[in-house]
């Protein structure tokens, strides 16, 4: 799964995939970590990364992530589709959205023909034991939906359309 974050105004962008039951390879760049992470409470994890523990506590709120690292603070910045584009990308133009690794649909907020703003929260994907929020990109309509909650989905299954 790629994913990517904002951190002093510099864009990052990770490969995740998941190698056995809670490890993940992470790819940043040309380098490469193995990852296991163990949840202590609701925001707090344990993160061992190439045998290193960290101590990760992690609050939200909707315009960035306060992360703290064995007590050192980072500020990862929330920015949507319209914002990374300069909102310059295509409104109106169909968009298939896709989940790039294997996962069970936990909840779906919407239907076929529902109106969606963008960054609208559509369904919950779980995968490699982390539900992930999956929005629309971009305000419209929800032309299709693959899925239903609780369908296992394999990686490059459509999980919606809209336009």
């Amino acid at each position: 799964m790629d994913f990517s974050f904002w951190l002093d105004n510099k864009e990052y962008r990770l490969n995740l995939e998941e190698r056995v039951e809670n490890e993940i390879l992470v790819s940043l760049g040309k380098k490469q970590y193995c990852v296991s992470v163990e949840f202590i409470s609701g925001d707090e994890i344990l993160l061992n990364i190439d045998g290193r523990i960290h101590n990760v506590i992690v609050n939200s709120n909707t315009l960035f992530y306060s992360v703290y690292v064995n007590g050192r603070f980072f500020k990862i910045e929330k920015k949507s589709v319209s914002q990374i584009l300069g909102k310059r990308g295509a409104k109106t133009k169909k968009r298939d959205i896709k989940t790039s690794m294997p996962g069970r649909i936990v909840k779906v907020f919407i239907k076929e023909g529902d109106k969606v703003k963008e960054d609208q929260a559509v369904l919950v994907l779980e995968a490699m034991k982390m539900q992930n929020e999956i929005k629309s990109p971009q305000s419209g309509v929800i032309t299709r939906i693959g899925p239903a909650a609780g369908d296992s989905v394999e990686a490059g299954a459509l999980l919606f359309s809209v336009e």
